[in-house]
């Protein structure tokens, strides 16, 4: 708040607006939480690929980890992650408010920690780059296979 608000104004002013929020982008972005508590992100587009093998390994890590999931997901896109998370007893938030986004650049699971750890890396397509399926790159046959199967 400004410096010259004297105490009164502070409390009316905190009263009316609500109490300033840190980070408020940042938090809208991370599904509630800080940037620096971030082990690992999955965007809404990235659902499309298997990552249960990789999700189940970064939550299993530690007991500290807790999985917030963007709720206005549909729940066919969303349920495995949510059974895995319950099958190792990790918790996780369903966050459904109106300012978590669904487009494909928002993020639709995060991985967090309730304290900073500070990673450089968190896009799970960055730090596992080797398991992207085919389905994402699908393979273009060479004109020689093109040839060769189009004589069977």
């Amino acid at each position: 708040m400004p410096q010259g608000e004297s105490k009164l104004e502070q409390h009316l002013n905190a009263s009316l607006y609500g109490v300033p929020e840190l980070k408020a982008v940042e938090k809208r972005k991370y599904l509630g939480t800080f940037r620096e508590r971030v082990y690992l992100t999955i965007k809404v587009t990235q659902l499309s690929t298997d990552w249960l093998p990789v999700f189940e390994k970064e939550i299993v890590k530690s007991a500290d980890r807790l999985v917030l999931i963007n709720g206005n997901l549909d729940d066919r896109l969303i349920r495995p992650y949510l059974r895995v998370a319950a099958q190792h007893q990790v918790n996780f938030t369903l966050k459904t408010g109106s300012e978590y986004q669904i487009t494909p650049e928002s993020l639709a699971i995060v991985i967090t920690a309730s304290t900073a750890v500070n990673l450089a890396e968190v896009d799970i397509a960055k730090l596992y780059p080797n398991n992207v399926s085919q389905a994402d790159h699908p393979h273009k046959n060479s004109l020689w296979d093109r040839l060769h199967h189009r004589k069977e």
